[in-house]
Formats: C-alpha cells, structure tokens, sequence
C-alpha cells in the first residue's frame, strides 16, 4: 500500500507541476479572460438588464464564471497530459511497473481537480473581494467545487485516452464544453430564455443544475434545489470515475 501511495504522491506532484511552472499559459489567460467577460457583460451590458433575484446582474454572473473556469481547467489537464504522454510514448513506462491503474487514474484526476480548483478559488476569491461579496453556503461552495472538478478530471482522463489526435481533445472543449456551459446558465437565468425549444435543452443540459448548486452557494440565489444538484453531481462523479478506471484497465490506445 505504501508504494501506491508514494506512487500515487510522485505522480500526482508531476501533474500539478505542469501547470504550476508556467502560470502565463495556464493562469494568466483565464485571469484576462474572465476580466473581460465582466467587463463586456457586466458593465457594458449589465447595466441594462434589471436585478434578478435581488442581484445584480454582476453578481448573478460570477458564479457563473468560476464553475466555468473550473471545469475547463480541471478537464485540459488530465486529457492533454494523457494524450502527450501517449504521444511521446513514456506513459508506458508507468504501465510497466506495479503500479495499480487506479492508482494512475487517481493522480490524474487529482492533478485535475488541484488545476480547476485553483483557478476556482483564484478567481472567485478576486472576484469577491473587488465586488464585495460574501459566501451564502461555505460548505456547499466547497463540495460543488471538489466534485464538479472531480467529474471534469474524470472525463478529462478518458478524453485524454480516448483522443486519436491533439484536435479530438480540443474539440471536446469547442464542440461540448462550450455549449454546455453557454446553454448552462453562465451568463443567464434559463427562466430568461424566450424560445420553448431552447428553454427546453437548458433544462436538459446537465451543468445547468451544477452552475444553479453553485450559484446558491456563492450569492444565495435559488433556482433549483442545490442539495438535490449536489447528489446528482456525486452520483455522476462515481459513475464517472468507475467508467475511466474500467476504460484505463482495458489498456486502449494507452500501449504502442
């Protein structure tokens, strides 16, 4: 158990080393990014819109956008390690050792979280400050954050595996990622939303009920039950997690 575990520390520190070394790649750009999109909506188109649930439209947006850099970040580093360590062919020399599969699967997803909920809390705690608001619910604040960048980690890992070249892996982020948290409710509440039609595949849209959970937690403000979002969410990571240790165990496109 011993060697699992400074296995799984060795790894681990590997995974967090990567985005920690080079911050103007991975920090920096989420930073200016997320910056600009409350300048460009919050200010310059904010001021128009009136105040939903007691909040400005500020406010109501922000949690919106730290879930948003949380499940990006916590998805890019698993899959895009997975798949260059594929790549460069010395993912088979940890597959050559005791090491346990899970094992691995634990490090990667663990570095992926360490990524999502660090941009996470950078950026809500800058947030924050500048805008003067205080967590509603810290202990749901904490849990949506572990287990939201668990699920995306997961996923990033068998994307990671999955992928059959470096396109495959960005294309989960343009053609998947992005919809998904657009139609979440990033930028919106989904009761806005005119058509029936697209109304519907918000509701239908499963981080609509992950940015709602955290939206309560962060600003108070209610849509759907967040206790209920929250098991769902632990739900899926399970599911999740098993789904990528069987797929890791299968040994797909992991050996040359």
């Amino acid at each position: 158990m011993s060697r699992q575990l400074i296995a799984l520390y060795a790894m681990m520190k590997r995974e967090i080393i990567r985005f920690a070394r080079k911050p103007n790649r991975t920090v920096l750009p989420s930073l200016v990014s997320t910056f600009l999109y409350i300048f460009a909506f919050g200010y310059a188109l904010g001021s128009s819109i009136p105040p939903m649930g007691g909040h400005s439209y500020i406010e109501f947006m922000l949690p919106g956008l730290v879930m948003m850099q949380v499940i990006i970040h916590a998805y890019i580093n698993p899959a895009y390690s997975i798949y260059i360590s594929r790549e460069n062919q010395y993912l088979e020399d940890p597959l050559t050792t005791p090491m346990h599969y899970s094992t691995m699967v634990i490090a990667y997803v663990l570095g992926g979280m360490a990524r999502g909920l660090f941009m996470g809390l950078i950026i809500a705690a800058v947030t924050m400050m500048l805008f003067g608001i205080w967590l509603h619910d810290i202990l749901l604040f904490i849990l949506f954050l572990i287990f939201t960048s668990a699920i995306f980690a997961t996923i990033g890992v068998m994307f990671g595996q999955w992928s059959k070249n470096i396109e495959d892996v960005g294309n989960v982020m343009s053609y998947i990622l992005s919809p998904l948290l657009f139609l979440g409710g990033v930028f919106f509440s989904i009761d806005m939303v005119p058509g029936d039609w697209l109304r519907l595949i918000s509701y239908l849209d499963p981080l609509t009920y992950v940015i709602d959970g955290f939206r309560y937690s962060m600003i108070g403000y209610m849509r759907t039950n967040p206790y209920y979002c929250l098991i769902a969410s632990i739900a899926v990571f399970i599911v999740c997690f098993i789904a990528t240790i069987k797929m890791f165990e299968s040994g797909k496109n992991l050996k040359t």
